[in-house]
């Protein structure tokens, strides 16, 4: 049981890492300054998405998604160490 709580962490890190990386993407698209301030300012990313939900509602989900499975894992006992 301890293999697959494991293996939920690492799957929730990287699919919220990728949602990250994905809404930093867009904003960086959109326009040089939103992407430098998404990336040194997490909190402003939720200005962007709000802002432009259209285009990053999925990037959102992503890290939504990602957050999830990290929380269930560690309901489960994982810590990652």
């Amino acid at each position: 049981m301890h293999s697959v709580g494991l293996a939920i962490l690492i799957l929730g890190w990287v699919l919220g890492l990728l949602g990250t990386l994905w809404v930093i993407v867009l904003a960086w698209q959109r326009s040089v300054l939103w992407g430098l301030v998404c990336l040194l300012v997490p909190i402003v990313q939720l200005v962007y998405i709000v802002a432009h939900w259209k285009e990053a509602k999925e990037g959102f989900f992503l890290q939504i998604f990602g957050f999830t499975l990290v929380i269930i894992a560690t309901l489960m006992g994982v810590s990652g160490r």
